[in-house]
């Protein structure tokens, strides 16, 4: 723990009681009051110095998690507080820490050090939060990150620590590392493994998917589950080669819609599954580039992956006035197709337009607002928009030209009419 951090945690001492207090006040706590704290503690935390609000970040995490596991409430309060511990990760990732190389590479860093540091505690709250954002690290990240924890003796970790690092040096292709790793954690179970299995199947790694079937799952006469159509698939393949992963490799290093569609137009349907999760991860990593951005967004509009559409618009999309037409027809395709993963996109775009404060952005943001309304309609939660519009009045009463727009707009976005 640094000096700087010890300081800004005796610092931010008042504010941490309160937020704890916030945070317990009630039995139950909705996704909406979760999302309206972390919003909170979002614009606290940017009242701080740039390299501050990294530091707040995780301060805030560790003192909750301190407080809920020292009094004994941490069994009761888990489920919100990982939610709430999501939501603000999330939150600051997007305001903050994804806005430079610098901070982004401080975030990584930080997040590692703190899943280190809390390796031998099985309830802490850094693995899932490492597992979540593992995926939007640079490559440079990644290998930073693996000569580091490579130098960690890891004998004597949690199994929630174990199997998400062992998930980590699968990732990056150390398969015997990862396997020696998830030994720590046995006996799994069938819904610890699937992330594992699911990445090897994907990359046709059939040998080594039986190989762990037989270490962790050895007596195949038992049902396996959800884990039958993994084992049955790399029982029949694991002697095929039938997908040439080093002419995609090539392609990564330029990626091209026009030669993606060329070489996707010889395989099967499942080829074409399985290159798409070999190629999308890493490509992932490269939407730094806008030219990669529109090739990514061009893929998932032809094989349509509405997680991957959510979480594109989340992470990597920052100004929606600026949409180039491909994304536009994603999106609309997100709201068509799933309306429920849309919401968060939408709800997020409102935010980040009004809080641009000019009136171009208060017209747009107008328009999601109206896109909001017919979705919720279209969902049949009208009472839920309704909730969501006083909401949004409440909070922007200061911003007299947005409040103005909205209200031209009432008679479009009614929800009764």
């Amino acid at each position: 723990m640094s000096n700087a951090y010890r300081r800004l945690r005796t610092e931010m001492e008042p504010y941490l009681k309160g937020l704890n207090r916030k945070l317990r006040s009630s039995r139950y706590l909705a996704p909406a009051q979760i999302e309206s704290y972390g919003l909170e503690v979002r614009d606290h935390l940017h009242t701080f110095k740039e390299d501050e609000q990294l530091n707040g970040s995780f301060v805030i995490i560790d003192y909750l998690y301190g407080q809920a596991k020292g009094d004994g409430q941490w069994a009761s309060l888990e489920r919100r507080f990982n939610q709430f511990f999501d939501t603000i990760t999330h939150q600051m990732y997007e305001s903050a820490f994804s806005k430079s190389k610098k901070l982004k590479t401080r975030f990584a860093k930080t997040l590692g050090s703190s899943f280190i540091a809390s390796m031998e505690d099985e309830h802490a709250p850094y693995p899932r939060l490492f597992y979540t954002f593992m995926k939007t690290f640079s490559t440079d990240q990644i290998d930073k990150l693996d000569h580091y924890f490579y130098e960690h003796d890891m004998k004597k970790a949690s199994r929630s620590f174990s199997i998400t690092m062992s998930y980590f040096f699968l990732y990056i292709g150390k398969e015997s590392y990862a396997k020696t790793l998830m030994k720590q954690a046995q006996p799994l179970t069938s819904d610890e493994a699937v992330p594992h299995l699911s990445l090897l199947t994907h990359r046709e790694r059939y040998e080594q998917v039986l190989s762990w079937f037989d270490t962790f799952f050895p007596n195949k006469t038992d049902k396996l589950g959800v884990l039958q159509e993994y084992y049955d698939q790399s029982a029949s393949l694991h002697h095929s080669s039938s997908i040439q992963y080093e002419t995609w490799d090539r392609w990564l290093k330029a990626p091209s819609f026009k030669r993606f569609q060329t070489l996707m137009s010889h395989y099967s349907e499942q080829q074409k599954a399985l290159v798409l999760d070999y190629l999308l991860p890493p490509l992932e990593r490269r939407l730094f580039s806008e030219a990669n951005k529109l090739v990514y967004a061009q893929i998932l509009i032809q094989y349509p992956d509405y997680d991957r559409m959510q979480q594109y618009f989340l992470l990597h999309e920052t100004n929606p006035l600026d949409l180039h037409e491909q994304k536009q027809q994603l999106l609309q395709q997100l709201v068509q197709e799933q309306p429920a993963l849309s919401l968060p996109v939408v709800h997020q775009f409102i935010i980040r337009l009004a809080e641009k404060r000019t009136r171009k952005y208060y017209v747009e943001a107008a328009e999601y607002v109206e896109k909001l309304a017919s979705i919720y309609k279209r969902m049949n939660k009208t009472e839920r928009y309704q909730q969501y519009k006083q909401a949004l009045y409440k909070r922007y009463q200061s911003y007299r030209a947005f409040i103005e727009e909205l209200k031209r707009r009432e008679p479009i976005i009614h929800m009764d009419s």
